[in-house]
């Protein structure tokens, strides 16, 4: 089915097509498993080198050529199998500087490889990673000191890496598994068909002190920018050898009703033919018309209930035969909580990583103008350290994937103080391969008329309550709420951060917020060794927990008062849990 689609496309694209002059390869499948050591084994001495010699053009950062050996000395290998994708780059480099040999600034600006893949059936679409959930893929992890002699780093998804450094020169090995990569509209990868494919060797020099590319592909003659936002000039990569499996025919699903508060129920799936080559599933769930039910679902297809009324859950085929089945679930008996529509993921900010950063949490420093965020006393801590007198975005602060609904209007409430008097800036902003569209409109006084606002921030913690309903979102936005502080310097901080639609914020019974509000009482705080717990509710289990998330203690309390011994406690944050309730308590 997917080759005719791309037939017809392919005939009604030709012009387009025949304007460009992508580079192809062609290749092989593999019997043998590289290891991904960053080692250039015999299996690889089987295949044929790319030589990755093209400077990338029209970059006005670039003073020079890249400085990576004689033609033909830096190059790329690959090889497939049914578990995917591997990868070896040769690296010529006269001289290895990283962003940390040189001690600062961004990654992407010294020493090292980025790949990408587009995995799309029309592959000229003027987009390109950036644009996020589009069929494009970037792969570029840093350099660093603990990875120079091959470490092998293993991410969540399957994806490997490792490099090989014999100063100044380096080798950079991948493996990138075939379920990592899905078009945009969620189907695997065709191995039959035409990918888009690049390998791009970002290199500086300590006597230049600029980022000088070479590109395999995209050498932006065309002027279309890099392959992170627009991937239409980047080679063409075909997998000999590949056949064209069993499509998936159907899908019959079984759904049920749930009852429960925040109950579960699996979705069954039957997938025919027995013998299809894919019959993994990619899961979603909406509120089915008409109705004001709403759930979670997980990757499984674990549904977990938020809201009552009916949800309408959609089962789709991973393979090219765009298959796809629907079922109804009936939800009933639930009791809204803040975290159970929040749009905003760790908006309390009560979980933090092993750096002390905030989970669900990232953006971008340029340079010098700060120090990473953290989480100081429950609450986002962001420095910066350099003025830009006109422009706030050299320092980011930011949440993607946000899923918030169109023409909804949303309130979003949260603290916010600064250890001077200052302003700051913040939007709900789409990405660059949408024009960093403001993707909202707001009446607040204090905002643009789009979705973007600048606030003026004290030493004390103030509470905004603003206004937004997403007018101009498109099938390819990438929902991301966006702060920016670099017009000015010191620390911003950011609390109790909420997004959430009128409609369900007028679903939270006024008694849940008045007992998270008032009734879950945590003193004294800072507490030295008693620490007093009083809850809304008798009889509730109470849990302490570090700021790593480390559960200290667990009680069932008997009434709805209990005193903990917390005199041998270390000093900083901590977390007292119950009833879906969270007090932040300082030792």
């Amino acid at each position: 089915m997917r080759k005719l689609f791309t037939l017809i496309l392919s005939v009604l694209f030709v012009s387009a097509a025949f304007a460009q002059d992508n580079p192809r390869a062609v290749i092989k499948k593999t019997d043998v498993k590289p290891v991904v050591d960053g080692v250039i084994d015999d299996v690889w001495a089987t295949v044929d080198s790319q030589a990755i010699v093209k400077p990338f053009y029209n970059d006005p950062t670039t003073p020079t050529t890249p400085t990576l050996g004689d033609a033909g000395q830096t190059w790329w290998k690959a090889m497939w199998d049914a578990d995917g994708y591997y990868l070896i780059v040769n690296v010529a480099d006269d001289n290895y500087f990283p962003n940390y040999v040189n001690g600062s600034g961004n990654p992407w600006d010294y020493d090292k490889p980025e790949i990408y893949f587009d995995v799309n059936y029309v592959l000229r679409d003027g987009l390109g990673p950036s644009s996020g959930g589009s069929g494009h893929y970037q792969f570029a992890p840093d350099m660093t000191a603990a990875k120079e002699d091959g470490l092998l780093t293993t991410e969540t998804d399957g994806r490997q890496h490792a490099f090989k450094v014999e100063n100044p020169a380096y080798v950079a090995e991948y493996f990138v598994p075939w379920g990592w990569l899905k078009d945009k509209e969620g189907v695997g990868v065709d191995k039959t068909g035409e990918i888009g494919f690049d390998v791009m060797i970002n290199d500086n020099d300590p006597s230049v002190m600029a980022r000088m590319r070479s590109i395999w592909g995209a050498d932006n003659t065309q002027g279309t920018g890099e392959a992170w936002v627009n991937m239409d000039e980047s080679g063409i990569i075909t997998l000999e050898g590949a056949e064209a499996g069993n499509e998936v025919s159907s899908i019959e699903l079984t759904g049920g009703t749930i009852t429960t508060d925040n109950g579960t129920l699996q979705i069954g799936a039957v997938v025919l033919p027995e013998d299809a080559e894919v019959k993994t599933l990619t899961w979603s769930v909406a509120t089915a018309e008409g109705s004001t039910g709403w759930a979670s679902i997980s990757s499984t297809g674990l549904l977990t209930a938020i809201k009552d009324g009916v949800v309408t859950v959609t089962a789709k085929a991973q393979d090219a035969s765009f298959i796809e089945t629907t079922v109804d679930v009936t939800i009933s008996g639930q009791v809204i909580q803040v975290a159970d529509v929040n749009v905003i993921k760790n908006g309390n900010f009560d979980e933090v990583d092993a750096n002390g950063q905030p989970v669900s949490w990232g953006g971008w420093i340029d340079g010098a103008y700060g120090t990473p965020w953290t989480v100081v006393d429950g609450a986002a801590s962001c420095t910066v350290n350099q003025i830009h007198a006109t422009e706030p975005w050299h320092y980011q602060f930011s949440q993607s994937n946000l899923t918030a609904q169109p023409d909804v209007p949303y309130l979003l409430n949260f603290k916010a103080w600064a250890s001077k008097d200052r302003q700051i800036n913040f939007d709900f902003e789409d990405t660059s391969g949408n024009g960093y569209n403001r993707y909202g409109v707001s009446s607040d006084p204090t905002s643009t008329g789009e979705s973007e606002w600048n606030l003026d921030l004290t030493t004390e913690p103030q509470w905004f309550k603003l206004h937004v309903t997403f007018t101009e979102m498109v099938p390819t936005t990438v929902q991301k709420i966006q702060f920016m502080f670099s017009k000015d310097d010191g620390t911003i901080y950011l609390d109790s951060m909420s997004l959430i639609s009128e409609a369900d914020m007028a679903l939270i019974p006024t008694a849940i917020a008045q007992n998270n509000a008032a009734a879950f009482k945590v003193y004294p705080n800072p507490a030295s060794s008693v620490l007093n717990v009083e809850l809304p509710v008798a009889n509730s289990t109470v849990a302490i927990y570090n700021s790593v998330g480390i559960k200290m203690e667990e009680t069932l309390v008997n009434g709805t008062r209990h005193r903990f011994d917390v005199s041998n406690y270390t000093k900083g944050l901590y977390f007292v849990k119950s009833n879906n309730m969270v007090v932040k308590f300082v030792k």
